[in-house]
């Protein structure tokens, strides 16, 4: 019996470093990316070692992120 918890796909759900490294981005970098693109943890896990809990990320939620396109901020024109 498996406790995995899965996504919307049906694959394990990530840790936050496992999901930057998906992308080629530190933590920090990656938390930042999914804040822009209003991208929330599908849940979370006790950490082993005390302290804030763990985010988990769904897959699929990442890879819907990434086909998007980048939000755009407006342009602030000069006075």
């Amino acid at each position: 019996m498996s406790t995995t918890r899965t996504g919307r796909d049906g694959r394990p759900l990530v840790t936050t470093p496992q999901a930057a490294y998906s992308l080629g981005m530190r933590p920090a970098q990656f938390r930042s990316w999914a804040r822009r693109r209003a991208l929330a943890p599908a849940g979370s896990m006790p950490n082993p070692s005390r302290g804030q809990a763990l985010a988990l990320w769904d897959l699929a939620d990442i890879a819907a992120a990434v086909r998007q396109p980048e939000p755009t901020r407006p342009v602030r024109q000069g006075a």
